[in-house]
């Protein structure tokens, strides 16, 4: 799982809409978290408690899962075969087989260790060693680009395993009013009451999408504490390496906030950017509260850089993509055991 209880504003349009949904998959171990369409247009689903299982929506069946235990992404690139990550589970601080994998007719191949990447050069020095990938986005058969929510940064991996920072992402100093809130300050007497005003929260970034220029698309999380509205999205030149973002020209800023707890973005076929927003209350309301608002997801205008919300509600929201046939899926309670679902959001 993303490591939640880390340390860790554009104008937007917004119209809000209940979620539609006409149709539904379940039966997952789970927890689910990436979801993506397959090349013959089946849902692929990242389930980290069994491994990658196939939805043929055409016929309204689950197909074979791919043995991979720990899944939180994948990326395909042709019939059977795919990019695959795997996440940290319950220590990101240890090495519990973070790490990009290649699936091809079945059968998994581990291309790189991730969390001994991480171990070796700590791009986020100071902080601790610390892996948890989290999203895959395929540049084709020979490399992927993948998000590490742990080590808060954007990684470039071959098909050798080959492992190159393309970008760090920075801590952030946010406000503290989201979790004070949450937790009935001031009457409560939670110890959140007596946090400052401000509080440095650590990016983890979730997501990763490549526009039609090659630019890198990074949706961030942000961690502890939690705050509403305070999600960037950066943009990351192909060309970047080692990029300090914020104070590199290869890795800026697209949105200034505007968005809370980014966990899924993709592209539609409209060619807007549809961001998936984990819980409108952010995920301390879910993870530490227990007091869900339920996920939203937005369509965002790249040219205008403008959203709205087309659909809010869907509790425990962690991935969206788009079908062959031009329907919005979503998955729900995806950290539920035994209770994930993928729904199509109309």
């Amino acid at each position: 799982m993303i490591k939640f209880h880390r340390h860790a504003l554009v104008a937007f349009g917004v119209m809000l809409i209940a979620v539609s949904v006409s149709a539904e998959f379940s039966g997952f171990v789970g927890p689910v978290f990436g979801i993506a369409t397959a090349p013959n247009g089946d849902i692929l689903v990242a389930d980290a408690g069994a491994g990658v299982t196939g939805i043929d929506v055409r016929k309204g069946r689950i197909r074979d899962t791919i043995p991979l235990p720990g899944v939180t992404s994948i990326s395909p690139l042709g019939r059977g075969s795919m990019w695959a990550v795997t996440g940290a589970g319950a220590d990101p601080e240890a090495d519990t087989g973070q790490g990009l994998h290649r699936i091809s007719r079945g059968q998994t191949r581990k291309l790189a260790n991730l969390f001994a990447f991480e171990e070796q050069f700590n791009p986020d020095f100071p902080r601790s060693v610390d892996s948890n990938p989290f999203d895959v986005q395929s540049l084709g058969g020979n490399a992927a680009v993948v998000a590490d929510a742990g080590a808060n940064d954007l990684l470039h991996v071959d098909n050798q395993g080959n492992v190159n920072v393309l970008a760090i992402f920075p801590d952030e100093l946010v406000s503290t009013d989201n979790i004070k809130a949450l937790a009935g300050c001031p009457g409560s007497g939670a110890d959140f009451c007596f946090l400052p005003p401000m509080f440095p929260a650590q990016p983890v970034p979730t997501s990763v999408v490549i526009d039609e220029s090659g630019y890198y698309l990074v949706g961030e999380l942000k961690g502890f504490p939690a705050p509403t509205g305070a999600s960037n999205i950066w943009l990351v030149s192909s060309g970047a390496q080692w990029a300090e973002c914020g104070s590199s020209p290869d890795c800026i800023k697209l949105f200034d906030g505007g968005f809370t707890s980014i966990i899924d973005m993709t592209f539609g076929p409209d060619g807007h950017l549809y961001v998936a927003e984990f819980d409108a209350a952010s995920w301390a309301a879910v993870e530490i509260f227990g007091m869900p608002s339920g996920g939203v997801i937005k369509a965002c205008d790249l040219s205008t850089l403008t959203c709205h919300e087309i659909a809010s509600g869907i509790d425990e929201l962690t991935g969206i993509t788009f079908g062959k046939d031009g329907a919005l899926y979503a998955t729900r309670h995806a950290l539920v055991p035994g209770g994930a679902e993928v729904i199509r959001v109309d």
